[in-house]
């Protein structure tokens, strides 16, 4: 009786500790190991930890708003989870590589677009769809155009099914890779204004037949 006991005991144990891991870090105000920061308006949101080999690990969070969409999925969104009333969970598993991207434009409510300078500067094999600069500005509304920042590339991995609302935008949010709600990259951004041909800059047409 006494080993059946024992035995059920470390069974639930096992099952609590994937349940923990599965639920990603607790916010914990930055702590060490996830003690990195960007030095920016991200770090309201973000536990990070800088691995030997430069990368970075760590967790994006939001706090779930109690409102659902019309099929019934929870929605959620970034807040200060350093504001004592914050009830932050983690939203997405991270992991970034250093580099560097040049600032183009930014829409009040929507994550600013970066321009890399060839498709060969996003960090492969992986899914970076999002980068973050280090420091100053510290927010978004502040950065210069043409500016080239030395930042952070990151892949982003849901844990969990909801609405992320950012902006004006709600989008779904399914376990797994999520190229879609911080998706800011582009690698041509020409000026449409002189040309007269509705953004078409020359005759190259990518190694692609246009029908």
């Amino acid at each position: 009786m006494k080993k059946k006991i024992a035995a059920t005991a470390l069974v639930s144990t096992f099952l609590l500790a994937g349940t923990v891991y599965a639920g990603g870090k607790e916010w914990n105000f930055q702590e060490p190991p996830y003690d990195f920061t960007f030095g920016n308006h991200i770090d309201t949101h973000q536990q990070t930890k800088v691995l030997p080999s430069g990368e970075l690990k760590g967790f994006l969070y939001v706090e779930f708003t109690g409102e659902y969409n019309e099929d019934g999925y929870p929605i959620a969104k970034h807040t200060d989870c350093f504001d004592e009333m914050a009830e932050c969970t983690v939203g997405w598993t991270l992991t970034g590589i250093q580099g560097h991207a040049t600032f183009v434009y930014h829409e009040s409510g929507d994550h600013p677009l970066w321009q890399v300078h060839s498709r060969s500067d996003i960090p492969q094999p992986g899914a970076y769809s999002h980068f973050h600069w280090l420091d100053d500005p510290p927010m978004a509304g502040m950065l210069e155009s043409g500016e080239m920042l030395h930042g952070y590339f990151l892949e982003l991995k849901a844990k969990d099914t909801f609405v992320f609302k950012h902006g004006n935008d709600e989008i779904l949010v399914t376990p797994g890779l999520d190229l879609a709600t911080h998706l800011n990259l582009v690698t041509v951004f020409p000026d449409i204004t002189d040309t007269g041909t509705g953004g078409d800059t020359g005759g190259d047409d990518g190694g692609h037949t246009h029908e």
